[in-house]
């Protein structure tokens, strides 16, 4: 991305450490909501619904969406959107070290896997973009 781009973007305006926020809200829902799951008295759906973790997610998942809309505002989504597969990389650590949850070397393959396609997508500087005509 050349600095045209980036300020474009909202890169040089202070704006993009919001997207890694909005990242941060995503993976905490999903930690949050492994903690409900995990922590749920009782069957079904009343054992979840009086859940302080469930409640939790759900906070930091309107978090999450009121910070979006922000991003949103200051960039473009083909730009903004691939970060969010940042939330794979920060669940997957999630999974093993916090839930001791086994991670295979197809996790950690796919993961990479998705990772290299968001470095390919960012590296295009503008080339081949579609624009509505």
């Amino acid at each position: 991305m050349n600095n045209d781009q980036a300020e474009k973007e909202g890169v040089g305006n202070g704006f993009f450490w919001l997207i890694l926020l909005a990242v941060v809200f995503r993976s905490l829902a999903a930690i949050f909501a492994k903690n409900a799951a995990l922590t749920s008295t009782g069957q079904g759906l009343t054992g979840l619904l009086f859940n302080i973790w469930l409640l939790a997610e759900l906070v930091v998942l309107g978090c999450q969406a009121v910070t979006w809309s922000v991003v949103l505002r200051h960039f473009s989504l083909p730009f903004a959107y691939p970060f969010m597969s940042l939330v794979f990389v920060v669940n997957l650590f999630s999974a093993r070290f916090l839930f001791q949850e086994t991670v295979t070397i197809q996790h950690m393959v796919g993961v990479a896997v998705i990772m290299a396609g968001i470095v390919v997508i960012c590296s295009k500087n503008g080339e081949g973009t579609i624009s509505p005509t």
